[in-house]
């Protein structure tokens, strides 16, 4: 069970990832990119210390094919979610991106021939339906119109978009696992992020703020971010990868508490027994 632990790890560290991203966009008048690329640099650091303690491992031939395809995914799913995080409440957006184990039973079958057992499917089903109960007060103008509303708000839609192709990449960074080990993986993804970040940052805001990524808070968001892919990495190679995003999702729990409490945003109550069903969905999970 120590993957659970490790996921759960995970989803702590990300959602205060997201918080301090929130806080630093909408509060300090950060940059999307600046902070997006925050994530990645600070994040180095802890992921150089676990290959330094892990040591360099042997690389399989499929790492250099399924690593790049990785990168190329995560960097339009990473900027999609920022954008989306900036614009709408956090306890709205993070929480759409329990979609992804959704995705993931059907990338999952087809990448890895991972099939989830019956108690692990319902438990990944009763999480994506904690994300509708979350959106409840939108049925007063219909049971469809939560469902309609993620095609109508722009937000939504970049979320989903992220939260597709995250499931897509997920699935091949298990390969990429597969072909070294944890440390070495991690440090990896995020040097390459951070190197697929500098285009889009030289032609969104003509600057690379190699100086401002020294301030405590944007250290501070990269150590939690890296922290949160060592823990995620680790239980992604110790069980099934739609088990590991389900337990993952308990972020959406953390982001609904984070949006009363640093950003006073409404319809807490309907949302926290979403994650009430989000909660059962993971017991179901863990008892797989």
């Amino acid at each position: 069970m120590l993957w659970a632990l490790a996921a759960f790890v995970a989803s702590v560290s990300w959602a205060t990832a997201d918080l301090i991203s929130k806080h630093l966009m909408n509060h300090r008048g950060e940059n999307r990119y600046h902070t997006l690329w925050a994530r990645f640099l600070a994040s180095n650091i802890p992921m150089g210390v676990a290959l330094y303690l892990q040591g360099i491992p042997h690389i399989a031939p499929d790492f250099w094919w399924a690593y790049p395809t990785v990168i190329a995914g995560d960097t339009l799913a990473s900027i999609c979610y920022i954008t989306a995080l900036e614009e709408a409440p956090i306890s709205l957006t993070v929480p759409l991106l329990s979609s992804a184990p959704l995705f993931m039973l059907v990338t999952s079958s087809v990448i890895l021939r991972e099939f989830p057992s019956v108690k692990g499917s319902l438990g990944v089903i009763l999480v994506v339906s904690g994300a509708y109960l979350l959106n409840l007060h939108l049925a007063k103008g219909g049971v469809f119109l939560p469902l309609k509303e993620l095609v109508r708000s722009k937000a939504s839609r970049l979320v989903l978009a992220a939260a597709f192709i995250f499931s897509l990449d997920t699935a091949f960074g298990k390969i990429v696992l597969q072909s070294t080990n944890v440390s070495f993986f991690g440090l990896t993804y995020c040097l390459g992020m951070g190197v697929a970040m500098l285009p889009v940052l030289l032609y969104k805001t003509k600057e690379i703020p190699v100086k401002k990524m020294a301030a405590p808070p944007f250290i501070a968001l990269g150590l939690l971010f890296g922290l949160g892919i060592i823990s995620f990495l680790y239980a992604m190679g110790q069980t099934n990868i739609a088990y590991v995003s389900g337990v993952g999702r308990l972020s959406m729990v953390i982001a609904v508490l984070y949006g009363k409490f640093f950003f006073k945003e409404r319809y807490i109550s309907q949302r926290l027994v979403g994650s009430l069903v989000i909660l059962c969905g993971v017991v179901l999970i863990l008892l797989h």
